[in-house]
């Protein structure tokens, strides 16, 4: 099947002699737990279907020996096979095997309220909590060909239309990986490849086969590429989490671009999915992760960007999930007015700070910074988009109505990523210029250009008198500039890609 699609894809292009860019997908994550929030308010009858095309369902478990199990019985059983129709023998709703649709109410599947509005499901394995096994699976012969039969296995069960691995991570040594991960992980994918494609033939449609990926380069690193992106039909890049409450300074749970007070390069959305793209990643295979959620942290003075921090979360303000806040709980707070709207134009997200006498740092995005980013996704022809999580910006009319109001992030996803029509904003449409940290503290600069075309750049170093004090050329995407032999104070650097106008960026070296 999967052949046949090619070649029809293949025919069709040499018909016509030109290509269209596929319109770019919204898929997101759907985690078990969500169910039970408020009072079971956004399940799979109340999900407004027309703001996805894929909806992965997170998370399923996987044992040492590659069987796979349910990580929430209670729900995942209700969720994945229907609710139950009182047949079940004593014990089954409780124990954590695949379940069975003897035991449910037809019709009544996530899958079957996906289907009937024209949305792919699929099932994702793994996650933070659950993927201390992979290594051990993806290691051996036998857990491998049991964890790829049990992927086809699933997908005839609950009527899927694919299977998300979402290994965090593979070489992770703290999480019981090692080194031979990158070539297993290879063995892995491409075993569960073979069980779908022959699947696929029984089925006679095409099924998905998607990974999740670290945004960090170490985590990268693990991932053999040049074999994996053939083997994948998307990769959801988890371009969130970059800063939180355990950094010593606030900062931005996903900047679209590296803040100025950036501490590691590659910590931003356009540098994961650069550094993705350098490693021959094809962008018409990623997925750039939106975070539907926050981060607090309480700080040591008045609130604020960039303020020092104290190294905690603020739970009270909010009470359930105050390390990581669904947007729904942030525009809450945001409405009582406790906190002000700030907007870092560097970054280019939003932020939330404390009124006087609260000392509470919210980074969040909005409307504003999900429409850039589906902007940003379409100027570097990505996939598409990967939300986390899909539940998250489901507002009410009043908290606690139980009456759903809209989910005005996923809106603005779609309505972004769906218009082919408009303009590319000028914020992407020449090279946008970012230099980190600045002030430097220890005389590194990184130096980071977001363009859609590489091209030879060339960077000066000017005194306040006008010298040129120091010249480089480069040709990747980002650069590491030395000032430590110059004395402490403010320079002028001078940034030129190809033949484009200079850029001029203000520097200060401490």
């Amino acid at each position: 099947m999967r052949n046949l699609v090619i070649l029809f894809l293949l025919l069709l292009v040499s018909c016509t002699g030109t290509t269209q860019p596929a319109r770019n997908i919204v898929s997101g994550y759907y985690p078990s737990w969500r169910w039970y929030d408020r009072d079971k308010l956004v399940q799979p009858a109340t999900l407004n279907y027309q703001l996805y095309d894929i909806i992965n369902y997170a998370f399923l478990d996987v044992e040492p020996d590659g069987s796979l199990r349910l990580s929430d019985p209670w729900a995942d059983k209700n969720l994945l096979l229907g609710p139950s129709n009182g047949t079940a023998p004593p014990g089954y709703e409780q124990s954590p095997d695949l379940g069975n649709s003897a035991y449910h109410q037809s019709g009544k599947r996530f899958a079957d309220y996906a289907h009937r509005q024209k949305v792919r499901f699929v099932v994702s394995i793994g996650g933070w909590t659950h993927s201390d096994n992979f290594s051990a699976v993806a290691a051996n012969p036998d857990s491998r060909a049991r964890f790829a039969a049990q992927c086809a296995q699933i997908v005839q069960l609950y009527n899927l239309d694919g299977i998300d691995i979402d290994w965090e991570y593979p070489g992770y040594v703290e999480r019981g990986g090692s080194t031979a991960d990158k070539t297993n992980f290879t063995l892995l994918l491409r075993q569960v490849r073979a069980a779908l494609d022959a699947h696929e033939r029984k089925l006679g449609r095409d099924l998905l086969l998607t990974i999740a990926c670290s945004a960090a380069p170490l985590r990268m690193d693990g991932i053999s590429w040049p074999q994996v992106k053939g083997l994948v039909d998307g990769i959801n890049l988890m371009a969130y989490s970059f800063y939180g409450h355990w950094d010593p300074v606030s900062n931005h749970n996903a900047p679209l671009f590296p803040p100025a007070n950036a501490t590691q390069p590659g910590f931003s959305c356009s540098e994961a999915v650069q550094n993705l793209l350098d490693l021959g990643v094809p962008a018409a295979k990623i997925n750039l992760g939106l975070a539907f959620y926050g981060r607090t942290q309480l700080t040591a003075g008045a609130s604020g960007l960039h303020v020092q921090g104290l190294g905690c979360p603020d739970t009270l303000a909010f009470p359930r999930n105050g390390a990581t806040p669904q947007y729904y709980l942030i525009a809450e707070r945001l409405s009582q007015g406790i906190y002000d709207y700030g907007w870092d134009d560097v970054a280019q997200v939003p932020y939330l700070s404390g009124k006087p006498g609260i000392r509470s740092f919210v980074s969040f995005d909005d409307e504003k910074s999900i429409a850039l980013k589906g902007e940003f996704i379409k100027s570097r022809n990505l996939h598409g988009a990967v939300i986390w999580d899909i539940t998250a910006d489901y507002l009410e009319t009043m908290p606690g109505s139980g009456i759903l109001a809209g989910a005005p992030l996923a809106a603005v996803t779609k309505r972004v990523l769906s218009n082919t029509r408009t303009p590319v904003p000028d914020l992407f449409a020449g090279a946008t210029v970012c230099v980190f940290p600045n002030p430097t503290p220890n005389g590194f600069l990184q130096i980071f250009t977001n363009a859609t075309v590489p091209e030879p750049t060339s960077l000066a170093v000017f005194n306040t008198n006008g010298e040129k004090l120091q010249a480089a050329r480069y040709s990747k995407a980002s650069h590491q500039l030395d000032l430590r032999t110059l004395p402490s104070g403010p320079y002028l650097l001078q940034v030129k890609r190809g033949n484009a106008e200079p850029v001029l960026v203000r520097v200060m070296k401490k």
